[in-house]
């Protein structure tokens, strides 16, 4: 009986090992596996924060552009209401010359009539 107990731990303990060895090997995997995506979480979170501050950059940028042409803008609307404020008066001007000639002049379009009327 002791041959066959001998004989079952000859064949049995190499068995055991090699199946052991497989776990251990599969779940060694496995956690390196989680590892390396833990290590690749991190490194994408890390680099999160350069990538924000290049789209704030690109933002900012955009804003002071924008903030430029409007104010560009800005000036050249200024310039034009000046512009038909001081065309209006000459107009203004020289339709009351005709009046006073004796002259009716044509009537002003509608547009002019509502300028003239609320300055808008």
């Amino acid at each position: 009986m002791s041959v066959l107990w001998t004989a079952m731990a000859a064949v049995g303990g190499p068995l055991a090992a090699a199946v052991g060895s497989w776990y251990a090997a599969r779940a060694t995997r496995t956690a390196a596996g989680m590892t390396a995506d833990a290590h690749r979480k991190a490194a994408e979170t890390a680099v999160g924060p350069e990538d924000r501050l290049a789209d704030l950059a690109v933002f900012k940028a955009s804003v002071e552009r924008v903030d430029t042409e409007n104010d560009r803008l800005r000036r050249r609307l200024l310039g034009l209401e000046t512009l038909v404020r001081a065309f209006a008066r000459h107009v203004a001007q020289l339709t009351a010359q005709v009046h006073e000639a004796g002259v009716e002049p044509c009537p002003p379009p509608d547009r002019v009539e509502e300028y003239n009327r609320t300055g808008a």
